[in-house]
């Protein structure tokens, strides 16, 4: 023991000096400096020297946390404008007290006019910037001002972009083909030899006059509501149009990113039937040792359940729903076809056959990747198809059914 007493002192004295070494949070800033950032729209500018117009939404915490509260808007809209998007941000600071905070940012809204521009040079300012995070979700401001949408007030949330998010979850598992699109995963589609990435779109529907303020939840019929809509097909990080309709569903299904979404399908003779597709599983391949004549191979796997059907169809005979199976699986197959041929069309493969010829083969994709688009216009596909009616919910048949 005594021989250990001289390390048990050296130790006890490291212990008491390093502490003082240490130089702390030197760059530290206190919350009660900082202004949180809930969402950033971007907007082109005139000409260069204000080619980013950077709007930012600050959360009052004030107002939001119901202490001390004066009655004002929740949120406070501060925009500025630069070369680039970090002197866009310093012109914003001029105008708030407090440290504009990046780190809490839901939602990123980019304009048509700018995303038909290009934005990878937006996207390489999120992802060096450390105080943002790649997890923001990144909407195109379809036909208007981006710094529209965020200031327009909603009655479901306080904060605007609280909202949007919420919006966006509450589609993708009810409606189908708006799912979560990350900054990163923009920054992935980007880099798609060939193709590029898919975007969901908002825009506001209703009188902007007077959707900034309170008045625009006072009533029960809001005057503008934002509203999630198509997707933007991207070509590189250009803007080449938008999908909806079939084309849209089709893409959602082929990115395996379908939670659920209503088929409505018009029978031969019984007119108009329902269905929920609440499951929806794709799987992708490619054949072919030739990588200049590629098919590619989609598999997709569903099931659905009745949700109308006012006719007078025996739901209890296997044949009715056997048929019925049929009519979905081939509806399936023209949505998929229809999202495809959206894709040559703008010559853009954001659908992913590119990746997947890289990961089959990639001696094979080295051959061709210079090349791509003209082998992806050109390219065969097969798509295989298989859905099963589970159930018809609370009842069988309809009650328009003679007994």
């Amino acid at each position: 023991m005594k021989k250990n007493k001289p390390a048990l002192c050296l130790l006890l004295i490291l212990l008491l000096v390093l502490p003082l070494l240490l130089t702390g949070c030197w760059d530290s800033v206190e919350l009660n400096r900082r202004a949180i950032v809930s969402g950033v729209a971007i907007d082109r500018g005139e000409g260069e020297t204000e080619k980013y117009v950077l709007s930012f939404q600050v959360i009052v915490a004030d107002e939001i946390s119901g202490q001390n509260a004066r009655g004002i808007s929740p949120v406070a809209l501060y925009t500025g404008k630069g070369r680039t998007m970090f002197e866009a941000l310093a012109n914003a600071s001029r105008q708030t007290a407090r440290f504009l905070s990046l780190a809490h940012v839901r939602v990123l809204v980019v304009s048509e006019k700018l995303a038909r521009e290009g934005i990878k040079d937006m996207m390489d300012v999120l992802e060096r910037e450390s105080d943002t995070r790649l997890t923001s979700l990144v909407f195109v401001a379809k036909g208007q001002p981006a710094r529209d949408i965020l200031s327009t007030m909603t009655v479901f949330s306080k904060i605007p972009a609280n909202d949007l998010v919420e919006k966006l979850d509450t589609t993708s598992k009810q409606f189908g083909y708006n799912f979560r699109l990350e900054v990163d995963d923009v920054i992935r589609g980007i880099q798609l030899r060939g193709g590029g990435p898919v975007i969901n779109g908002v825009t506001i529907d209703g009188n902007r006059e007077g959707a900034d303020t309170n008045d625009n939840m006072k009533t029960i019929a809001p005057l503008a509501v934002i509203k999630v809509t198509e997707l933007a097909a991207f070509k590189d990080d250009r803007l080449k149009g938008w999908l909806t309709g079939d084309a849209a569903l089709g893409t959602a299904l082929l990115h395996n990113k379908i939670k659920g979404y209503p088929a409505v399908i018009r029978h031969p003779h019984e007119g108009y039937i329902t269905f929920d597709v609440y499951q929806s599983q794709v799987k992708l391949s490619v054949e072919g040792s030739d990588p200049e004549h590629p098919v590619f191979i989609v598999k997709i796997s569903q099931q659905a359940a009745i949700k109308e059907s006012p006719n007078s169809l025996n739901l209890t005979s296997p044949k009715t729903l056997q048929n019925l199976s049929q009519i979905l699986i081939d509806d399936t197959v023209q949505k998929m076809r229809t999202a495809v041929e959206s894709a040559k069309k703008y010559n853009s493969d954001y659908i992913g056959f590119g990746q997947l010829m890289e990961r089959s083969n990639p001696r094979g994709w080295k051959k061709v990747k210079d090349h791509w688009e003209d082998i992806f216009d050109k390219c065969e596909y097969r798509i295989d198809a298989d859905a099963v009616i589970r159930h018809t919910d609370m009842r069988n048949n309809s009650f328009q059914v003679n007994p």
